[in-house]
């Protein structure tokens, strides 16, 4: 864009130059989707693995610059489950960092495993790149941006896509702060709808400079603290085992066998998602899956945030549950 002189005034970010992934090259693209798409077509990927456990944009866009994905099962540790035919070597093996919550002893068994892997970090933005490997992160799944993402590896091809654009579609930022996030959700759907017909693309300017914006280290703070007091008062009725190793959370991850939990949540405020509902009718999902569709309960712990929000979070539920 050529520069410009005069006119109005930009949105003011002050730029804490934080290197994010220190000693590894990165791509910032617009989605974390287009993230693992993109390491597709950088190393010659025809085929890629994913977990069926998964959003269905992910196989989207694969199928959109012409990889065919292949499908695999996850057993209660969320481990890959070996299929009959066995893996594919030459695949690209993506694994899936659920809620954040990846130990090194999981990441390490994974790289014994598979020749080709990329972690799926876009649930644990603060989970650290590991040589040898691919690994996708997602910028919105954390941070106040319309979009964006990055994939990291030890070195990376520069592709011909184009630049994103997002500034005609972040609006609902600005709303959030004046009206709450609940008054902002038809505007942000608006915005999941660009991203998905924006196809593969580099992050977008306003976006990189939102995160260049980010106190990065002191969201992860607060994120793991309010984490931790979850975790204090909910540990006793979860039926999932977590040990928190690499960084910050994206959700506090509250799997209970009961009815209505989230709906009753809902109703009190506190908005938490059903993910992959198709999970369920799926003839290709096992137990497992199919009860974290049902049950899961991924309740926030978003930097904005603190310590009496989550009590009040934690009593609540509780309250459900008793």
């Amino acid at each position: 864009m050529e520069k410009e002189y005069g006119g109005c005034l930009p949105l003011e970010l002050n730029k804490l130059n934080i290197d994010l992934f220190k000693g590894f090259d990165s791509v910032a693209l617009n989605s974390g989707r287009n993230a693992i798409a993109y390491a597709c077509l950088e190393g010659g990927f025809t085929h890629c693995y994913i977990p069926y456990y998964t959003c269905k944009t992910v196989e989207a866009g694969l199928k959109e610059v012409g990889v065919t994905p292949l499908y695999y099962n996850i057993d209660e540790s969320f481990m890959p489950v070996t299929p009959k035919e066995g893996f594919n070597d030459k695949a690209l093996f993506v694994y899936t960092n659920y809620f954040g919550i990846m130990t090194h002893v999981m990441q390490m068994d994974i790289i014994a495993e598979h020749s080709h892997v990329l972690f799926d970090n876009t649930q644990g933005f603060y989970t650290k790149p590991m040589r040898g490997t691919y690994s996708a992160y997602s910028c919105r799944k954390f941070f106040g941006v319309p979009d964006g993402a990055y994939l990291v590896s030890d070195s990376l091809k520069r592709l011909n896509i184009p630049q994103g654009s997002s500034a005609d579609n972040a609006t609902f930022l600005l709303k959030a702060i004046e009206a709450g996030p609940n008054a902002a959700y038809a505007m942000s759907k608006d915005n999941e709808e660009h991203i998905n017909e924006e196809g593969m693309a580099y992050m977008s300017p306003l976006t990189n400079a939102l995160m260049s914006a980010v106190n990065t280290e002191s969201v992860e703070k607060q994120r793991l603290s309010n984490f931790e007091r979850l975790h204090s008062k909910l540990e006793a009725y979860n039926r999932l085992n977590i040990s928190i190793e690499n960084g910050a959370p994206m959700v506090y991850p509250l799997l209970v066998e009961k009815e209505g939990v989230r709906e009753t949540l809902v109703e009190n405020n506190i908005f938490v998602p059903r993910w992959w509902r198709w999970i369920v009718e799926s003839p290709d999902t096992n137990d497992f899956e199919k009860k974290l569709s049902r049950f899961l309960v991924p309740l926030p712990v978003t930097q904005i945030y603190d310590i009496n929000d989550m009590d009040y979070i934690a009593n609540k539920v509780l309250e459900i549950i008793a």
